[in-house]
């Protein structure tokens, strides 16, 4: 009986820590996912969706140390026509409804012009079902040609 009884619980054990990690890699898609979002909606000047994925209480802070608050960014301008972003080495990390995701945002002005780099740090807090981007932290990289 006790054999039957711990036979059970290891695998009733084995089910929950399946759930949590099925969980967990749902959640890190969904970050990746938001991240992808948002940098089209700055290219795009898409300042609904931007409204819809930044928490009210967001605060960015600049590779040249300047903050912007979530209505500095939604009054910005889009970015140049010809301009690319694509991110490279994300990982996300999650911490109950507390989320990190950094990585590196390569960034080419117009064609032909030089790559820059950008490396971030992003956090994510979990509203309800929702998450939204509560702090975005950019330090300047390399700049390297296309």
């Amino acid at each position: 009986m006790k054999r039957l009884a711990f036979l059970a619980t290891m695998g009733l054990s084995t089910c929950v820590l399946a759930v949590g990690l099925h969980t967990e890699v749902q959640v890190e898609a969904t970050l990746v996912s938001i991240e992808q979002m948002w940098v089209d909606a700055v290219a795009h000047g898409d300042r609904v969706t931007l409204d819809e994925l930044l928490d009210n209480s967001f605060i960015e802070t600049m590779p040249n140390g300047a903050r912007r608050s979530k209505a500095d960014v939604l009054f910005a301008p889009a970015l140049p026509p010809g301009s690319v972003q694509t991110l490279g080495n994300l990982k996300v990390r999650v911490l109950g409804n507390v989320a990190m995701v950094t990585g590196v945002n390569h960034y080419t002005p117009a064609s032909g012009l030089k790559t820059i780099d950008y490396a971030f740090t992003n956090l994510y807090v979990r509203r309800g079902d929702t998450w939204r981007v509560a702090s975005s932290h950019t330090t300047l990289g390399s700049v390297h040609d296309v």
